[in-house]
């Protein structure tokens, strides 16, 4: 785990960011976490490992998707849709939320009463309106999340942590921005108050952080920066960045280099027809380690924030066992960063 900054002073650009505070406790012992980032980083693995890692903690964890493909039954080796809250395995539940039922589900909790529900948000004409309301439907997902961090079995709460695996970058935006552009926007009433319900956590670092989430190259790094100051401007917490699919540094120091960099200058072994592939595909491979690892550099430049690094996994499959490994991955990391949270 990487948890101090480079020293060179950050772009203008990053400066514009805020500096963010640091973070304290134990992350998983907030009640929401939200996993963003670009689309193909990732996201739906890092929020799965960190769900499978507090479960093992002894937190009963949802792990809350929104609209998704539902990739849970290919990871978790489940056949189930998820599209009401179901388990997954000990101490793991999973939710796949879409709009229509999350609308559903927000409408009754802001009227109290299934009756109403139906005679007001079930009508023909209401619900050609709501279809045309901007962001209502993304609204109802983020409140049925906060639902789920506020709810009750037995005189406690029924999840300790709710891990949202958000959508993509700029969405995920949209959908936190929502609670206080109606709040700013729109009179007290029955909107108004699960707003401020909405925004209390969010804004809370103590029980709400932002794991951002991207791989070590170009594009996934300018948007996490991009992301980072997006939530800044917005007042929301931001947590650790989760530096996924890193090559490891094989052959680049020591002796291995030495003899490694001897073999590549031999035109014979280059040629040989089963060396020759070999050498090849260790020196893409080290590469691209080589550059995963300037563009960590980078994001410890621009973006003071502790860093939390997965290591690419080469396999056929990526199911229950490549997640255990990735979580086995994150639990030092993350008890290294609780540690020095406690230190400083």
């Amino acid at each position: 785990m990487s948890v101090a900054p480079d020293a060179k002073s950050p772009t203008p650009a990053a400066a514009t960011a805020a500096k963010p505070d640091p973070i304290s406790g134990h992350l998983l012992s907030r009640r929401l976490l939200i996993v963003a980032g670009k689309g193909g980083v990732g996201r739906t693995t890092v929020a799965c490992a960190l769900a499978v890692l507090a479960a093992r903690l002894g937190k009963r964890v949802l792990l809350a998707q929104t609209r998704s493909k539902n990739r849970l039954r290919e990871l978790f080796g489940v056949e189930r849709d998820f599209s009401e809250v179901a388990p997954v395995r000990d101490n793991l539940w999973a939710v796949n939320m879409t709009p229509e039922s999350s609308l559903r589900e927000y409408g009754m909790m802001v009227m109290h009463s299934s009756f109403l529900y139906r005679q007001v948000f079930e009508r023909d004409v209401v619900r050609a309106f709501l279809r045309a309301v901007p962001g209502l439907y993304d609204y109802a997902m983020l409140g049925k999340t906060w639902f789920h961090t506020t709810e009750q079995v037995g005189g406690r709460p029924r999840f300790d942590l709710v891990i949202l695996d958000g959508p993509a970058t700029g969405h995920v935006l949209t959908l936190l921005r929502i609670p206080k552009v109606i709040l700013d926007t729109v009179p007290e009433g029955p909107l108004t108050g699960p707003a401020r319900d909405n925004w209390s956590l969010l804004t809370d670092p103590k029980r709400c952080l932002t794991v951002l989430t991207t791989l070590a190259e170009d594009l996934p790094v300018t948007e996490t920066l991009q992301l980072s100051r997006g939530l800044a401007e917005l007042g929301l917490p931001r947590g650790p960045i989760v530096v996924n699919r890193l090559y490891p540094p094989r052959l680049s120091s020591g002796l291995p280099k030495l003899g490694f960099d001897e073999l590549l200058r031999s035109d014979s072994a280059l040629a040989d027809p089963v060396l020759g592939p070999v050498l090849r595909a260790a020196r893409l491979h080290r590469h691209r380690a080589q550059l995963n690892e300037q563009h960590v550099q980078r994001l410890h430049r621009e973006l003071p924030l502790p860093q939390l690094h997965l290591p690419y996994l080469f396999g056929e499959s990526f199911g229950q066992a490549a997640l255990d490994e990735l979580a086995d991955r994150l639990e030092g990391q993350v008890e290294a960063l609780a540690a020095a949270s406690r230190l400083s």
